[in-house]
């Protein structure tokens, strides 16, 4: 990984500021932390850092991370309820983690779904600046798929549960559905979400079938050298 300084000095240089949010608008120095909308998380600062640190290194070797920023947000309505934490990804330059103060396990939570959910959100930023996130629902389900992925072959795990959250007989129906959907416009929440129609998280275990079929078929495929792959390419 290329930044201006070692990962955790920075991660503490940017912590410990006194202006945070500045700190966070220095893109040209790299990677940077910016915990500014973490009101409540401040107890836990010490372990958001080692984390985060921790995640930069992991994927480091992977990944050519530069000009990041990564925010901690205090935001119970943003966290997965199933694992305790959540993540966006609004722009090639920044990830967005959210945690919920009132939590009974955050340290917990976040030593051991905050590297996972991290590495996923920095692969989708990669991906923006390689071949953007994609605006149909098959280039969606690669994208998230992939991201799934490498957060896997950075931190070995169980998958995440919206990445399996259908059957396979589920699948069998689901992926002929989203891989026709390879142009046009679509829902992202009901496709991700759920609706009255489509399961929950079905965007997301299409996606993730979807790259494992194709990572499956060589033994020197990985999410880390695919992050500019054309969606067209996982199409079964």
């Amino acid at each position: 990984m290329r930044t201006c300084v070692a990962a955790s000095a920075l991660l503490a240089a940017c912590t410990s500021a006194t202006e945070p949010s500045a700190c966070a608008q220095d893109l040209g120095n790299g990677v940077c932390l910016d915990m500014s909308a973490a009101a409540g998380l401040v107890a836990h600062q010490a372990i958001i850092v080692e984390e985060v640190a921790r995640t930069l290194d992991a994927v480091g070797p992977l990944l050519d991370v530069t000009n990041l920023r990564i925010a901690i947000v205090a935001d119970p309505l943003q966290v997965i309820p199933e694992v305790g934490v959540g993540g966006y990804n609004p722009s090639a330059d920044e990830v967005r983690l959210f945690a919920d103060p009132g939590s009974p396990n955050l340290e917990g939570v976040f030593r051991s779904e905050l590297p996972s959910m991290l590495a996923h959100e920095i692969h989708h930023a990669m991906r923006r600046r390689a071949i953007g996130y994609g605006s149909t629902l098959l280039q969606a389900a690669v994208s998230e798929g992939l991201a799934d992925h490498f957060s896997l072959e950075v931190l070995p795990r169980e998958a995440p549960p919206w990445a399996t959250a259908l059957t396979e007989q589920e699948l069998s129906v689901w992926i002929p559905e989203v891989v026709a959907r390879s142009t046009g416009s679509y829902s992202h929440p009901e496709w991700f979400f759920g609706s009255s129609t489509i399961p929950r998280w079905t965007g997301y275990a299409v996606g993730f079938e979807l790259v494992r079929a194709y990572l499956d078929q060589g033994p020197l495929r990985r999410a880390s050298t695919l992050v500019g792959e054309p969606a067209g390419s996982f199409i079964p």
